[in-house]
């Protein structure tokens, strides 16, 4: 009798062990809230990664579209990066400033590499500013992050838009709006958690 109690125990640990029951998953957004200089993506995929659990204050979720490889290469401008499996765009709208738009594009590579290397193919679709830099280095997160400045013709003046773009892994994040506040587009850069 007391050997069939210990088998039942053994089986029960065991079924509960390989059933997913025990979960060791890490923090939110892939994050190991032990080590926060590991913010590493796990096993989530594009689609996850670009639709924010947690929103700063005033951002709302509006939804997520997926984006080709084609997708990819035309809005970057990157027709000779290589690597690129597909990715996801997660759609925000900002309360404030007329229900400004916002997007996080999460770029999936074959490997950390490709990934790495298609930042400076993007750069250089860019042309220099007459004053000032187009391209800043940020740190958040425990990473750093390339903040872009660009011009767009509005209400009859130039005003800024801006975006933060930085590799994790086989993954590229890029994250932008329409206004021209800047901290609300590192608000929502920062949310990734990545």
């Amino acid at each position: 009798m007391k050997k069939i109690i210990a088998l039942i125990s053994v089986f029960t640990v065991l079924m509960i062990a390989f059933s997913g029951c025990v979960d060791n998953t890490p923090a939110v957004n892939g994050t190991d809230s032990d080590n926060p200089e590991t913010n590493a993506i796990s096993d989530e995929d594009a689609a996850g990664i670009s639709m924010l659990e947690t929103l700063p204050a005033g951002f709302e979720y509006v939804g997520t579209l997926p984006l080709s490889i084609d997708d990819i290469k035309s809005d970057y401008k990157a027709e000779n990066a290589s690597g690129i499996l597909g990715g996801s765009e997660g759609l925000y709208k900002y309360s404030g400033a007329n229900g400004t738009d916002f997007y996080i594009d999460v770029l999936e590579f074959e490997n950390a590499e490709d990934a790495s290397s298609f930042i400076p193919i993007y750069q250089s679709s860019f042309m220099p500013l007459q004053s000032g830099s187009r391209f800043v280095e940020e740190s958040f997160n425990g990473h750093s992050a390339v903040k872009i400045t660009e011009y767009v013709r509005a209400g009859g003046a130039d005003v800024p838009r801006y975006s933060y773009i930085w590799s994790n892994e086989n993954y590229v994040l890029v994250v932008s709006g329409s206004a021209t506040d800047n901290t609300l587009v590192r608000q929502l850069a920062e949310a990734t958690g990545y």
